[in-house]
């Protein structure tokens, strides 16, 4: 993703971090398996994946690590846009397979303290709740701009 992108993307209270949410969305694993930012703001960011043949089990449905790996990726862009932030913990629960071709990831801020972030992620397919998760990040500190 480029700059003149992202910017259309991200609310324009968050402009002042575009370069961190640039450096989040430009992983090399968002990149590889295809996430993509959708919108951003403050307290929500939204990805969305194709699914590809790859992502799938053996029995034909996404991977729990395929499902698992774009909430991930979200919860990594809300957390990281305007501080630097690394996972805790993450209790994940499985609705229902995920048979979709798109897979949209949700992440909202539901806490922040001064050293822990909580944030919830929903995974949707095809209109249809797949997966939610509640994530903790321990916020790090400030990150250069």
């Amino acid at each position: 993703m480029d700059m003149e992108t992202l910017r259309g993307l991200v609310d324009p209270d968050m402009h002042p971090w575009l370069d961190n949410i640039l450096e989040m969305c430009n992983t090399p694993y968002a990149v590889e398996n295809g996430i993509e930012l959708v919108r951003a703001s403050k307290g929500s960011v939204v990805m969305r994946k194709k699914v590809f043949p790859s992502d799938l089990n053996s029995n034909g449905v996404v991977h729990g690590a395929a499902s698992f790996g774009i909430m991930d990726q979200t919860f990594a862009v809300i957390c990281n846009m305007d501080s630097r932030t690394v996972g805790l913990s993450c209790n994940i629960i499985y609705h229902r397979p995920c048979f979709g071709e798109i897979m949209e990831a949700e992440a909202k801020i539901v806490n922040e303290s001064r050293s822990l972030m909580t944030v919830d992620v929903t995974l949707h397919s095809e209109g249809k709740l797949v997966a939610t998760a509640v994530c903790i990040g321990f916020k790090a500190g400030k990150p250069e701009k």
